[in-house]
């Protein structure tokens, strides 16, 4: 079986939302590896079934309960139902990027106030207060947890509208508020909890090597090269550079750190 000896979350039950994304599977094998049991809250059982197969070729394996963060008035009866089956984590992870139907006809030009709202809901609205849940539940058990989030450099800075130049792609004007909120939530929940040893961080990544969130192609060549142009090690960023940076968040190595937005970007400009 293949380890992660560098940071150990031996003894550790971690809870992934959204582990069966591009991030998500990256996330969830690095944290097996390091040790953890773990227990995946997606939608799509056949994708974890696939996902089981691959970890299995390691000697590892993992959990899964569905777990729709669109419907989030009812995500307190099913987090509590799920921690009645299992127990309450040491460490939850968000790495769900919930989103509309129409989510890449998301730029100024063409976005709706509809489509801004119900993105704000199910991303922004389901990354705080599933954080919150996890993190009072966390208090209640006296457990010393770790609470990793995964955010967006443009959290932090503005999309270069030079890149997207001679390409298919267009800015997102609502995915910039989503995940700058996600950051001030880290900062402020992290300044409460803290006195209880909850610990909330998280992670910032750069452009994702893969498929475009919102469509069925992958990135357009034109934006890869652009983008590349502007980062210092001159490549995208790997789900698995994404992983390393969430397992050390989780791990003892981290116990002083809380509140922090950890950019993962190959030093983009």
């Amino acid at each position: 079986m293949a380890e992660n000896k560098l940071f150990s979350l031996d003894s550790k039950f971690s809870i992934v939302l959204g582990g069966l994304g591009h991030i998500g599977k990256a996330v969830v094998k690095e944290l097996l590896r390091a040790g953890s049991e773990v227990l995946i809250l997606d939608l799509d059982k056949k994708v974890f079934d696939k996902l089981s197969l691959e970890l299995e070729k390691e000697g590892l394996k993992c959990k899964f309960e569905y777990f729709d963060v669109a419907t989030l008035e009812k995500s307190e009866i099913l987090l509590d139902k799920i921690i009645s089956k299992y127990k309450v984590p040491d460490v939850f992870i968000n790495t769900s990027y919930p989103r509309t139907e129409d989510w890449f006809n998301s730029s100024f030009s063409e976005i709706t106030l509809n489509t801004f709202i119900e993105n704000l809901n199910i991303h922004l609205g389901s990354y705080v207060w599933i954080a919150k849940l996890f993190a009072d539940r966390m208090v209640r058990a006296q457990k010393k947890g770790s609470i990793v989030l995964i955010s967006s450099i443009y959290g932090e800075k503005a999309q270069d509208m030079s890149i997207y130049e001679g390409t298919n792609l267009r800015e997102n004007m609502t995915y910039p508020v989503i995940k700058a909120g996600i950051n001030n939530f880290v900062r402020q929940s992290a300044a409460y909890y803290g006195k209880y040893n909850v610990r909330v961080n998280a992670v910032s990544p750069g452009g994702i090597e893969g498929l475009i969130a919102g469509a069925t192609e992958q990135q357009d060549e034109t934006f890869k090269i652009n983008y590349i142009k502007k980062t210092a090690l001159k490549r995208m960023t790997e789900p698995l550079d994404v992983a390393n940076a969430v397992v050390f968040l989780c791990s003892d190595n981290s116990s002083y750190i809380t509140g922090h937005i950890l950019d993962v970007d190959g030093g983009i400009a």
